[in-house]
Protein backbone atom coordinates (compact mmCIF):
# COMPACT_ATOMS: atom_id res chain seq x y z
CA UNK A 1 0.00 0.00 0.00
CA UNK A 2 1.22 3.57 -0.95
CA UNK A 3 1.20 5.38 2.11
CA UNK A 4 -0.75 9.05 2.39
CA UNK A 5 2.39 10.48 4.07
CA UNK A 6 4.61 10.23 0.86
CA UNK A 7 2.41 9.06 -2.13
CA UNK A 8 3.34 7.71 -5.85
CA UNK A 9 5.38 9.37 -7.51
CA UNK A 10 4.89 12.26 -9.20
CA UNK A 11 3.40 12.14 -12.91
CA UNK A 12 3.86 14.75 -16.21
CA UNK A 13 1.18 17.23 -16.67
CA UNK A 14 -0.94 16.70 -13.50
CA UNK A 15 1.12 19.43 -11.52
CA UNK A 16 -1.80 22.32 -12.42
CA UNK A 17 -3.13 24.67 -14.25
CA UNK A 18 0.30 26.31 -14.86
CA UNK A 19 0.77 29.51 -17.48
CA UNK A 20 1.85 32.80 -18.98
CA UNK A 21 1.00 34.51 -15.07
CA UNK A 22 1.67 31.71 -12.60
CA UNK A 23 -1.41 29.86 -11.71
CA UNK A 24 -5.13 29.15 -13.49
CA UNK A 25 -6.84 27.08 -10.93
CA UNK A 26 -9.63 25.27 -12.52
CA UNK A 27 -13.38 26.77 -11.47
CA UNK A 28 -15.24 23.62 -9.07
CA UNK A 29 -18.72 24.23 -7.38
CA UNK A 30 -19.98 21.81 -5.18
CA UNK A 31 -21.25 20.50 -1.41
CA UNK A 32 -18.01 21.98 0.58
CA UNK A 33 -17.27 25.25 -1.86
CA UNK A 34 -20.89 26.30 -1.37
CA UNK A 35 -20.45 25.84 2.38
CA UNK A 36 -17.56 27.63 2.44
CA UNK A 37 -18.85 30.23 0.24
CA UNK A 38 -21.50 30.94 2.46
CA UNK A 39 -19.26 30.68 5.73
CA UNK A 40 -16.62 33.25 3.31
CA UNK A 41 -19.79 36.31 2.81
CA UNK A 42 -20.79 36.15 6.89
CA UNK A 43 -17.32 36.64 7.00
CA UNK A 44 -16.35 39.21 4.74
CA UNK A 45 -19.72 41.21 6.39
CA UNK A 46 -18.43 40.94 10.15
CA UNK A 47 -15.24 42.06 9.05
CA UNK A 48 -16.11 45.29 7.09
CA UNK A 49 -19.12 45.99 9.43
CA UNK A 50 -17.79 45.71 12.94
CA UNK A 51 -15.58 48.62 12.72
CA UNK A 52 -19.00 50.88 11.63
CA UNK A 53 -20.40 49.28 15.30
CA UNK A 54 -20.61 51.55 18.15
CA UNK A 55 -21.38 50.78 22.14
CA UNK A 56 -22.56 54.02 24.22
CA UNK A 57 -20.64 56.24 21.63
CA UNK A 58 -17.79 54.14 21.44
CA UNK A 59 -16.29 51.62 19.05
CA UNK A 60 -17.13 48.32 19.67
CA UNK A 61 -13.88 47.23 18.61
CA UNK A 62 -11.09 49.73 18.63
CA UNK A 63 -7.29 49.00 19.33
CA UNK A 64 -6.38 52.34 19.13
CA UNK A 65 -2.67 52.60 18.41
CA UNK A 66 -2.55 56.11 18.89
CA UNK A 67 -4.47 56.78 22.43
CA UNK A 68 -2.69 53.74 23.87
CA UNK A 69 -6.38 51.91 24.51
CA UNK A 70 -8.19 49.04 23.48
CA UNK A 71 -11.99 49.07 23.37
CA UNK A 72 -14.05 45.56 23.26
CA UNK A 73 -17.88 46.50 23.97
CA UNK A 74 -18.19 48.08 27.57
CA UNK A 75 -14.66 47.62 28.58
CA UNK A 76 -11.34 49.96 28.04
CA UNK A 77 -8.17 48.71 28.91
CA UNK A 78 -5.04 50.47 28.93
CA UNK A 79 -1.22 49.82 28.35
CA UNK A 80 -1.22 48.85 32.47
CA UNK A 81 -3.57 46.58 31.94
CA UNK A 82 -1.62 44.10 29.60
CA UNK A 83 -1.06 41.64 32.29
CA UNK A 84 -4.70 41.04 32.18
CA UNK A 85 -4.49 39.81 29.09
CA UNK A 86 -1.64 37.21 29.64
CA UNK A 87 -4.66 34.53 30.02
CA UNK A 88 -6.58 35.37 26.89
CA UNK A 89 -3.10 35.01 24.92
CA UNK A 90 -2.41 31.70 26.18
CA UNK A 91 -5.70 30.98 25.17
CA UNK A 92 -5.87 32.07 21.97
CA UNK A 93 -2.53 30.13 21.42
CA UNK A 94 -3.81 27.02 22.97
CA UNK A 95 -7.25 26.93 20.95
CA UNK A 96 -5.34 27.27 17.75
CA UNK A 97 -3.03 24.62 19.05
CA UNK A 98 -6.83 22.18 19.19
CA UNK A 99 -7.88 23.66 16.28
CA UNK A 100 -5.01 22.32 14.43
CA UNK A 101 -3.77 19.25 16.20
CA UNK A 102 -7.97 18.08 16.02
CA UNK A 103 -8.58 19.26 12.86
CA UNK A 104 -5.40 20.11 10.18
CA UNK A 105 -5.40 23.29 8.27
CA UNK A 106 -9.12 23.89 8.74
CA UNK A 107 -8.87 27.49 10.17
CA UNK A 108 -6.70 28.41 6.72
CA UNK A 109 -9.44 26.82 4.11
CA UNK A 110 -12.63 28.48 5.95
CA UNK A 111 -11.61 31.01 7.65
CA UNK A 112 -8.57 33.14 7.45
CA UNK A 113 -8.86 36.30 5.67
CA UNK A 114 -6.40 36.39 2.78
CA UNK A 115 -8.30 32.68 1.91
CA UNK A 116 -11.94 34.12 2.03
CA UNK A 117 -11.15 37.48 0.00
CA UNK A 118 -9.24 36.23 -2.19
CA UNK A 119 -11.60 33.23 -2.76
CA UNK A 120 -14.94 34.30 -2.92
CA UNK A 121 -14.43 38.03 -3.59
CA UNK A 122 -11.52 38.74 -6.03
CA UNK A 123 -11.35 35.09 -7.95
CA UNK A 124 -15.59 35.75 -8.69
CA UNK A 125 -14.71 39.05 -9.81
CA UNK A 126 -11.65 38.17 -12.32
CA UNK A 127 -13.72 35.48 -13.37
CA UNK A 128 -16.26 37.63 -14.68
CA UNK A 129 -14.50 40.36 -15.84
CA UNK A 130 -11.63 37.95 -17.63
CA UNK A 131 -13.10 34.41 -18.44
CA UNK A 132 -12.79 31.33 -16.76
CA UNK A 133 -9.50 29.81 -15.65
CA UNK A 134 -8.81 28.04 -19.57
CA UNK A 135 -9.56 31.50 -21.04
CA UNK A 136 -7.70 33.67 -19.04
CA UNK A 137 -4.44 31.07 -19.62
CA UNK A 138 -4.75 31.73 -23.01
CA UNK A 139 -5.25 34.99 -23.93
CA UNK A 140 -2.35 35.58 -21.48
CA UNK A 141 -0.30 33.04 -23.73
CA UNK A 142 -1.44 35.47 -26.56
CA UNK A 143 0.38 38.47 -25.85
CA UNK A 144 -1.20 41.97 -25.73
CA UNK A 145 -3.90 42.41 -27.56
CA UNK A 146 -6.54 45.78 -27.10
CA UNK A 147 -9.14 43.38 -25.35
CA UNK A 148 -7.06 41.72 -23.41
CA UNK A 149 -5.72 45.14 -22.04
CA UNK A 150 -9.26 46.74 -21.81
CA UNK A 151 -10.45 43.66 -19.37
CA UNK A 152 -7.00 43.70 -17.28
CA UNK A 153 -6.89 47.42 -16.89
CA UNK A 154 -10.82 47.03 -15.60
CA UNK A 155 -10.16 44.38 -13.24
CA UNK A 156 -7.12 45.85 -11.32
CA UNK A 157 -8.76 49.19 -11.14
CA UNK A 158 -12.09 47.57 -9.43
CA UNK A 159 -9.15 45.37 -7.50
CA UNK A 160 -7.48 48.98 -6.55
CA UNK A 161 -11.01 49.87 -5.48
CA UNK A 162 -11.60 46.68 -3.26
CA UNK A 163 -8.36 46.59 -1.51
CA UNK A 164 -8.64 50.35 -0.59
CA UNK A 165 -12.37 49.46 1.27
CA UNK A 166 -10.87 46.47 3.02
CA UNK A 167 -6.93 48.60 3.90
CA UNK A 168 -9.25 51.11 5.30
CA UNK A 169 -11.26 48.68 6.83
CA UNK A 170 -8.73 47.34 8.66
CA UNK A 171 -6.72 50.62 9.66
CA UNK A 172 -10.53 51.72 11.32
CA UNK A 173 -9.65 48.73 13.81
CA UNK A 174 -6.42 51.17 14.76
CA UNK A 175 -7.61 54.29 14.57
CA UNK A 176 -11.29 54.14 14.43
CA UNK A 177 -14.27 54.96 11.62
CA UNK A 178 -14.94 58.72 12.79
CA UNK A 179 -11.19 59.79 12.60
CA UNK A 180 -10.78 57.73 9.17
CA UNK A 181 -13.90 58.83 7.68
CA UNK A 182 -12.29 62.69 8.74
CA UNK A 183 -9.37 62.12 7.07
CA UNK A 184 -11.08 60.42 3.85
CA UNK A 185 -12.63 63.70 3.52
CA UNK A 186 -10.51 65.93 3.48
CA UNK A 187 -7.38 66.70 1.50
CA UNK A 188 -4.23 64.77 2.18
CA UNK A 189 -1.75 67.71 2.62
CA UNK A 190 -3.82 68.12 5.99
CA UNK A 191 -2.62 64.69 7.22
CA UNK A 192 -0.19 63.32 5.37
CA UNK A 193 1.26 61.56 8.43
CA UNK A 194 -2.61 59.46 8.12
CA UNK A 195 -3.09 59.30 4.19
CA UNK A 196 0.44 57.67 3.86
CA UNK A 197 -0.34 55.02 6.70
CA UNK A 198 -3.58 54.46 4.61
CA UNK A 199 -2.11 54.26 0.92
CA UNK A 200 0.24 51.91 2.75
CA UNK A 201 -2.04 49.51 4.19
CA UNK A 202 -3.78 49.40 0.56
CA UNK A 203 -1.29 49.05 -1.56
CA UNK A 204 -0.34 46.35 0.64
CA UNK A 205 -3.63 44.34 0.34
CA UNK A 206 -3.73 45.24 -3.32
CA UNK A 207 -0.45 43.65 -4.00
CA UNK A 208 -1.38 40.15 -2.09
CA UNK A 209 -5.02 40.10 -3.80
CA UNK A 210 -4.37 41.17 -7.48
CA UNK A 211 -0.36 39.50 -7.35
CA UNK A 212 0.71 37.65 -4.75
CA UNK A 213 -2.38 35.33 -4.09
CA UNK A 214 -1.74 31.69 -2.32
CA UNK A 215 1.78 32.66 -2.37
CA UNK A 216 1.26 34.68 1.15
CA UNK A 217 -0.31 31.38 2.56
CA UNK A 218 2.88 29.00 1.02
CA UNK A 219 5.73 31.58 1.79
CA UNK A 220 5.04 34.31 3.97
CA UNK A 221 2.51 32.27 6.75
CA UNK A 222 4.16 30.75 9.17
CA UNK A 223 1.06 28.47 10.21
CA UNK A 224 1.95 25.43 7.69
CA UNK A 225 5.30 25.07 9.68
CA UNK A 226 3.52 25.03 13.05
CA UNK A 227 0.49 22.81 11.44
CA UNK A 228 3.80 20.07 10.68
CA UNK A 229 4.53 20.22 14.26
CA UNK A 230 1.12 19.83 15.48
CA UNK A 231 -0.84 17.40 13.39
CA UNK A 232 -0.18 14.01 14.18
CA UNK A 233 -2.01 10.39 12.71
CA UNK A 234 -5.45 10.77 14.36
CA UNK A 235 -5.63 14.66 13.01
CA UNK A 236 -8.88 15.12 10.54
CA UNK A 237 -7.10 16.38 7.57
CA UNK A 238 -7.98 16.41 3.65
CA UNK A 239 -6.06 13.40 2.30
CA UNK A 240 -6.47 11.13 -0.75
CA UNK A 241 -7.07 7.13 0.26
CA UNK A 242 -4.23 5.00 -1.81
CA UNK A 243 -6.01 2.40 -0.74
CA UNK A 244 -8.73 3.08 -2.29
CA UNK A 245 -7.61 4.97 -5.27
CA UNK A 246 -4.18 2.81 -6.88
CA UNK A 247 -3.88 1.74 -9.24
CA UNK A 248 -4.70 4.44 -11.34
CA UNK A 249 -5.81 4.44 -14.68
CA UNK A 250 -8.79 5.59 -17.05
CA UNK A 251 -9.69 2.19 -18.21
CA UNK A 252 -11.99 1.01 -21.03
CA UNK A 253 -15.18 1.53 -21.09
CA UNK A 254 -16.68 0.64 -16.79
CA UNK A 255 -14.73 -1.88 -16.94
CA UNK A 256 -11.91 -1.40 -14.31
CA UNK A 257 -10.10 -4.51 -13.72
CA UNK A 258 -7.39 -4.29 -11.61
CA UNK A 259 -7.45 -0.54 -11.38
CA UNK A 260 -8.26 1.30 -8.38
CA UNK A 261 -11.23 3.70 -8.41
CA UNK A 262 -9.01 6.84 -9.25
CA UNK A 263 -9.21 7.86 -12.61
CA UNK A 264 -6.18 9.58 -12.86
CA UNK A 265 -8.29 12.67 -14.69
CA UNK A 266 -6.17 15.34 -12.22
CA UNK A 267 -9.58 16.85 -11.58
CA UNK A 268 -8.41 17.70 -8.18
CA UNK A 269 -4.96 19.24 -9.26
CA UNK A 270 -6.50 21.85 -11.64
CA UNK A 271 -8.53 23.46 -9.10
CA UNK A 272 -6.03 23.18 -6.35
CA UNK A 273 -5.25 26.93 -5.67
CA UNK A 274 -1.89 26.17 -4.79
CA UNK A 275 -1.38 23.69 -7.44
CA UNK A 276 -0.28 20.05 -5.83
CA UNK A 277 -1.25 17.14 -6.07
CA UNK A 278 -3.54 15.69 -3.09
CA UNK A 279 -2.54 12.22 -3.87
CA UNK A 280 1.24 12.61 -3.64
CA UNK A 281 0.29 12.79 0.65
CA UNK A 282 0.50 15.39 3.13
CA UNK A 283 2.10 18.25 1.95
CA UNK A 284 2.70 21.78 4.09
CA UNK A 285 1.18 24.08 0.77
CA UNK A 286 -2.34 22.61 1.39
CA UNK A 287 -4.46 25.25 2.64
CA UNK A 288 -7.24 22.91 3.67
CA UNK A 289 -9.72 24.73 0.92
CA UNK A 290 -11.57 21.45 0.04
CA UNK A 291 -11.76 22.27 -3.27
CA UNK A 292 -10.53 18.88 -4.39
CA UNK A 293 -12.62 17.34 -2.29
CA UNK A 294 -15.63 18.63 -4.42
CA UNK A 295 -13.67 18.02 -7.72
CA UNK A 296 -13.05 14.41 -7.02
CA UNK A 297 -16.92 13.72 -5.76
CA UNK A 298 -18.09 15.12 -9.30
CA UNK A 299 -15.78 12.80 -10.81
CA UNK A 300 -16.67 9.77 -8.32
CA UNK A 301 -20.38 10.76 -9.59
CA UNK A 302 -19.88 10.41 -12.87
CA UNK A 303 -18.19 7.23 -12.75
CA UNK A 304 -21.20 6.04 -10.38
CA UNK A 305 -18.27 4.98 -8.12
CA UNK A 306 -18.92 5.83 -4.12
CA UNK A 307 -17.95 9.62 -2.77
CA UNK A 308 -14.98 9.88 -0.46
CA UNK A 309 -11.74 8.97 -2.44
CA UNK A 310 -10.33 12.25 -1.56
CA UNK A 311 -12.26 12.90 1.80
CA UNK A 312 -11.64 14.50 5.63
CA UNK A 313 -10.08 11.92 7.25
CA UNK A 314 -7.03 10.42 10.13
CA UNK A 315 -3.88 9.11 8.21
CA UNK A 316 -4.80 6.03 10.59
CA UNK A 317 -7.84 5.58 9.19
CA UNK A 318 -7.08 5.57 5.63
CA UNK A 319 -4.01 2.95 6.51
CA UNK A 320 -6.84 0.80 8.03
CA UNK A 321 -5.10 1.09 11.79
CA UNK A 322 -7.60 1.80 14.42
CA UNK A 323 -7.09 4.38 16.51
CA UNK A 324 -6.97 2.79 19.89
CA UNK A 325 -8.05 4.92 23.22
CA UNK A 326 -8.67 8.88 22.82
CA UNK A 327 -6.46 11.04 21.38
CA UNK A 328 -5.40 13.17 24.64
CA UNK A 329 -3.23 15.70 23.05
CA UNK A 330 -6.04 17.91 21.46
CA UNK A 331 -8.40 18.12 24.06
CA UNK A 332 -5.86 19.11 27.27
CA UNK A 333 -4.93 22.07 24.65
CA UNK A 334 -8.61 23.02 23.84
CA UNK A 335 -9.55 22.62 27.69
CA UNK A 336 -6.61 24.24 28.96
CA UNK A 337 -7.79 27.02 26.36
CA UNK A 338 -11.21 27.18 27.72
CA UNK A 339 -9.56 27.09 31.24
CA UNK A 340 -7.82 30.14 30.49
CA UNK A 341 -10.62 32.02 28.59
CA UNK A 342 -13.18 31.53 31.82
CA UNK A 343 -9.96 32.90 33.90
CA UNK A 344 -9.62 36.15 31.88
CA UNK A 345 -13.24 37.03 31.77
CA UNK A 346 -13.25 36.83 35.55
CA UNK A 347 -10.15 38.74 35.87
CA UNK A 348 -11.87 41.71 33.38
CA UNK A 349 -15.65 40.77 34.83
CA UNK A 350 -14.18 41.59 38.19
CA UNK A 351 -12.23 44.39 37.90
CA UNK A 352 -12.22 47.49 40.36
CA UNK A 353 -13.43 50.76 38.97
CA UNK A 354 -10.49 51.54 40.15
CA UNK A 355 -6.80 50.70 41.03
CA UNK A 356 -4.97 52.32 43.37
CA UNK A 357 -0.95 52.28 44.41
CA UNK A 358 1.23 53.63 47.60
CA UNK A 359 4.72 54.87 47.16
CA UNK A 360 6.77 56.76 49.67
CA UNK A 361 8.00 59.99 48.43
CA UNK A 362 10.91 62.38 49.44
CA UNK A 363 14.49 62.06 50.23
CA UNK A 364 13.88 61.77 54.43
CA UNK A 365 11.71 58.49 55.65
CA UNK A 366 9.99 61.15 58.04
CA UNK A 367 9.77 65.04 59.07
CA UNK A 368 9.41 66.09 62.52
CA UNK A 369 7.50 69.48 62.79
CA UNK A 370 8.30 72.65 65.13
CA UNK A 371 5.23 70.79 67.18
CA UNK A 372 6.79 67.99 67.13
CA UNK A 373 4.42 66.16 65.50
CA UNK A 374 5.61 63.71 62.34
CA UNK A 375 5.16 64.16 58.53
CA UNK A 376 5.39 61.00 56.22
CA UNK A 377 5.22 62.10 52.37
CA UNK A 378 3.69 59.59 49.95
CA UNK A 379 2.42 59.11 46.53
CA UNK A 380 -0.79 58.13 45.70
CA UNK A 381 -1.29 56.89 42.26
CA UNK A 382 -5.11 56.36 41.11
CA UNK A 383 -5.91 54.91 37.93
CA UNK A 384 -9.48 55.38 36.45
CA UNK A 385 -10.21 51.73 35.25
CA UNK A 386 -14.19 53.51 34.20
CA UNK A 387 -14.95 54.88 30.62
CA UNK A 388 -16.01 58.14 32.26
CA UNK A 389 -14.70 60.54 34.41
CA UNK A 390 -14.58 59.92 38.66
CA UNK A 391 -14.97 61.95 42.02
CA UNK A 392 -12.58 60.22 44.62
CA UNK A 393 -11.80 61.08 48.46
CA UNK A 394 -8.77 59.97 50.51
CA UNK A 395 -10.21 58.84 54.26
CA UNK A 396 -7.33 58.02 56.81
CA UNK A 397 -8.63 54.62 58.94
CA UNK A 398 -8.11 53.86 62.17
CA UNK A 399 -6.73 57.09 63.14
CA UNK A 400 -9.16 59.63 64.01
CA UNK A 401 -6.49 61.99 65.42
CA UNK A 402 -4.60 62.04 62.27
CA UNK A 403 -4.27 64.33 59.87
CA UNK A 404 -3.54 64.88 55.69
CA UNK A 405 -3.51 67.87 53.07
CA UNK A 406 -6.43 66.69 51.03
CA UNK A 407 -8.92 66.78 54.18
CA UNK A 408 -12.47 67.53 53.14
CA UNK A 409 -11.23 67.69 49.48
CA UNK A 410 -11.69 65.81 46.65
CA UNK A 411 -10.05 65.45 42.75
CA UNK A 412 -11.09 63.78 39.93
CA UNK A 413 -9.51 61.38 37.17
CA UNK A 414 -10.71 60.96 33.70
CA UNK A 415 -11.68 57.95 32.11
CA UNK A 416 -8.89 55.94 31.63
CA UNK A 417 -6.75 58.68 33.25
CA UNK A 418 -4.07 57.90 36.22
CA UNK A 419 -3.79 60.79 38.34
CA UNK A 420 -0.76 60.96 40.94
CA UNK A 421 -1.70 62.27 44.67
CA UNK A 422 0.99 64.09 47.11
CA UNK A 423 -0.51 63.19 49.97
CA UNK A 424 1.14 64.51 53.63
CA UNK A 425 0.48 62.52 56.75
CA UNK A 426 0.97 64.05 59.74
CA UNK A 427 0.91 62.24 63.24
CA UNK A 428 0.97 63.52 66.74
CA UNK A 429 3.85 63.62 68.80
CA UNK A 430 3.85 59.90 70.54
CA UNK A 431 1.73 58.53 67.84
CA UNK A 432 3.96 56.16 66.42
CA UNK A 433 5.49 53.42 68.69
CA UNK A 434 8.64 51.55 67.97
CA UNK A 435 9.63 53.67 64.69
CA UNK A 436 6.69 52.57 62.34
CA UNK A 437 2.54 52.46 62.41
CA UNK A 438 0.83 50.82 59.82
CA UNK A 439 -2.68 52.60 58.65
CA UNK A 440 -4.61 52.00 55.71
CA UNK A 441 -5.37 54.87 53.58
CA UNK A 442 -9.22 54.83 51.76
CA UNK A 443 -9.71 56.17 49.09
CA UNK A 444 -13.98 56.46 48.03
CA UNK A 445 -15.46 57.27 44.35
CA UNK A 446 -19.27 56.90 43.62
CA UNK A 447 -20.22 54.02 46.07
CA UNK A 448 -16.78 52.10 45.53
CA UNK A 449 -14.03 51.79 47.41
CA UNK A 450 -10.57 50.48 47.97
CA UNK A 451 -7.94 51.06 50.58
CA UNK A 452 -3.99 50.79 50.68
CA UNK A 453 -2.03 49.91 54.13
CA UNK A 454 1.04 51.52 54.28
CA UNK A 455 3.50 52.45 56.72
CA UNK A 456 4.33 55.51 58.87
CA UNK A 457 7.67 56.04 59.70
CA UNK A 458 8.60 58.05 62.78
CA UNK A 459 11.22 58.78 65.62
CA UNK A 460 12.04 55.21 67.97
CA UNK A 461 10.73 56.17 71.65
CA UNK A 462 12.27 54.37 73.77
CA UNK A 463 11.89 53.88 77.68
CA UNK A 464 14.17 55.94 80.10
CA UNK A 465 16.38 53.28 82.06
CA UNK A 466 18.65 53.83 85.60
CA UNK A 467 21.84 52.36 86.74
CA UNK A 468 21.54 51.24 90.25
Amino acid sequence: MISPLTGPPARPGTKGQWGAFGLYPREITGFFTRRRTAVGWVLMVLFLGVPWLKWQGRPFLLFDVFGRKLNIGPWEFWPQDVRLFLPAVLAFVLGIFFVTARYGRIWCGWACPQTVFLQFLFAPLERLLEGRSSVRRKRDGEGFTWNRGARKILKHGIFLVLAVIIGNSALAYFWGMHNLLWALQRPPSENWAGFVFMGGFSLAFYFVFAWFKEKACTIVCPYAKFQSVLTDRRSLVIAYDPGRGEARGKAKGRVREGLGDCVDCGFCVQVCPTGIDIRDGQQLECIGCARCLDACDKIMDAWKMPRGLVRYATLNELEGEKSRGIAWRPWIYGALSLGLAVVFFAIVLGRPPFSVDAKRIGSEPFLIRDDGAVTNHFSLKVHNNDNVRHIYRIILLQAADFRHNWESRDFAVGAGQNAEIPIDIIVPEGAITGGKREIAIRIHSDGHATQKKVYLMGPEKRKNTHEK
